[in-house]
């Protein structure tokens, strides 16, 4: 029997040695490697660019012109001479600048900024879903964790056992019948610990693959920290907040729309070298300044066909945004029901989980004087380890529905 006390010693110093990370260890490292994040950002930065972009485009535009046009006439034959005045030579600098440009600046910079807004707020969905996504894979390993923990106690309890219950037998007031009772419930058990540990080897590796981590040592988890949200305030979810971007996104869409129909005035000049004649082109400098102006009078209603769409457009928007906050809604209440049902059970299994530790502990002080029957014994442990079990279970699920709670939040 010693080899089992060997045994069990030295899988709970492995445990021991083992490296222990937490829930925001995994959170952190799959935020930082998750290159959809990356993307979000990186999409902001470019719409920095952008701005930068329109505020260059209100600048005076420079630009350099140049034109050498020959039209040869022989013996009559060519371009008429009086139209074309047997070539056009150019080179000039000209400059435009945009005058009215007030609400087209502004328009665009808000264009930008709800892209931003939008971004910014997909970017913190993605989080949001990632961390949930993270969240519930750590409970699933800490799940197995947890269950190695409770068999590795129970594998103490029973190895305990054996070591007090083989004298007992040896001299007779035990039978071997009895001794193999309890070691079949230890050999059970170190089976299940080993089938436990693989498939907390699995969901560690999994729970790495998420985060972006390279690593395949096995480590300790800590226990989730996961305290549950009291309430649910529509206004500031992350997941209702897209609806507001929306209608700015309409409101601004309607102002682009409508610097169609605003007057435009730009005034431009040029310098240079104009000339029909080469030979007399010294004579050609020159320079010239005027004013460009356009506004459309009547385009076939197309404006208010626009309108038109903007506002089926956000009348959806609405109901989409009504829709799920009813579903988020019921959603949550649904989940602080079970939440108050699960926090009764563990209540209520800790309690038989309490007396069935005691009892085993009576058990155990009556087993040397040969007081006690070895099946109930049996029986009691088997009673423990159901408790355990269902208790981890039940603590779990809890987890679980705390983690959908913060979803929502």
């Amino acid at each position: 029997m010693k080899y089992k006390v060997i045994i069990c010693f030295l899988l709970c110093r492995i445990a021991l040695c083992a490296q222990v990370h937490d829930l925001a260890y995994y959170i952190d490292q799959g935020i930082k490697n998750s290159p959809l994040l990356k993307d979000y950002q990186t999409q902001i930065l470019s719409n920095g660019i952008d701005s930068q972009k329109v505020k260059a485009a209100f600048k005076p535009q420079v630009g350099l012109n140049g034109q050498a046009y020959y039209t040869p006439n022989i013996n009559g034959y060519g371009y008429d001479a009086a139209v074309t005045n047997g070539g056009n030579y150019q080179a000039q600098v000209g400059v435009t600048q945009q005058l009215i440009m007030k609400k087209s600046k502004k328009a665009q910079f808000e264009s930008i900024d709800v892209q931003n807004k939008y971004l910014g707020n997909q970017s913190e969905v993605s989080t949001l879903d990632l961390k949930k996504a993270i969240t519930e894979q750590y409970i699933i390993a800490y799940k197995d964790f947890s269950l190695l923990q409770s068999v590795q106690q129970v594998l103490n309890l029973l190895t305990n056992e054996e070591e007090t219950l083989k004298p007992l037998v040896q001299r007779g007031i035990y039978s071997e019948l009895d001794f193999m009772n309890v070691h079949m419930i230890h050999e059970t058990q170190m089976l299940s610990y080993r089938q436990s540990k693989m498939q907390y080897r699995t969901d560690i590796y999994s729970l790495n693959i998420l985060c972006g981590i390279d690593d395949t040592a096995m480590v300790e988890l800590g226990k989730p920290d996961l305290p549950a949200p009291q309430a649910f305030d529509p206004a500031n979810s992350i997941l209702l907040r897209q609806y507001r971007i929306d209608s700015l996104k309409f409101a601004n869409r309607k102002k682009l729309f409508d610097l169609n129909y605003e007057p435009k005035l730009a005034a431009f000049g040029d310098a240079g070298l104009w000339t029909a004649n080469l030979p007399t082109a010294y004579k050609n400098f020159g320079a010239g300044v005027g004013l460009n102006f356009s506004m459309p009078l009547y385009d076939g209603k197309q404006r208010k066909m626009e309108y038109q769409k903007i506002a089926l457009s956000a009348q959806i928007s609405r109901d989409y945004e009504m829709f799920y906050r009813r579903q988020y809604q019921q959603q949550v209440q649904q989940l602080h029901e079970a939440l108050r049902s699960t926090d009764e059970l563990v209540l209520e299994t800790n309690k038989q989980l309490e007396l069935s530790n005691q009892l085993i502990d009576m058990y155990k002080a009556q087993l040397d004087k040969g007081l006690v029957k070895v099946t109930d014994l049996v029986l009691a442990i088997n009673n423990y380890i159901s408790f355990k079990s269902s208790l981890t279970q039940t603590t779990i699920s809890r987890l679980q529905i705390i983690n959908q709670l913060n979803y929502f939040k």
